[in-house]
């Protein structure tokens, strides 16, 4: 049975989803273009984009993995107050404003916003057909 528990939740791990795996895309393309790689451990863990959801009925909880170098890298390009330091700080959307600004600016207002009749309509017959179709 669809029900509309079933069908918001549905299209929060959706929404979440697509979030998480554009801050993974947005971090490798910096990574990519403004760091040099040694190992390429940092883009291969990127390019993984290991990310695990827990969920109940009413709660749902999301679970990043952060490779530790990445966050020192954020912490490492802020200390410097120079004109160079400043600069290479202004490529390096590596960690901080990635997540906060695809979670506040995108997923959540998407989230507030964006679960309209058109939504759930198109979600609830999404899956009716997941449910119609025998399993093999």
């Amino acid at each position: 049975m669809i029900t509309d528990q079933l069908i918001r939740n549905k299209f929060i791990a959706d929404v979440m989803s697509q979030g998480i795996n554009k801050i993974y895309e947005t971090q490798e393309n910096v990574v990519r273009t403004y760091l040099n790689t040694r190992s390429g451990d940092l883009v291969a863990h990127l390019q993984r984009r290991p990310f695990t959801s827990q969920g109940t009925d009413n709660n749902q909880v999301y679970y990043m993995r952060i490779f530790p170098y990445l966050r020192f890298l954020d912490i490492n390009y802020r200390r410097g107050s120079d004109r160079i330091s400043r600069h290479i700080r202004s490529n390096l959307a590596i960690y901080n404003r990635v997540v906060w600004g695809v979670l506040y600016h995108e997923t959540f207002p998407e989230i507030k916003y964006g679960y309209t009749q058109e939504i759930r309509s198109s979600i609830r017959q999404e899956l009716e057909q997941a449910l119609e179709q025998p399993s093999n």
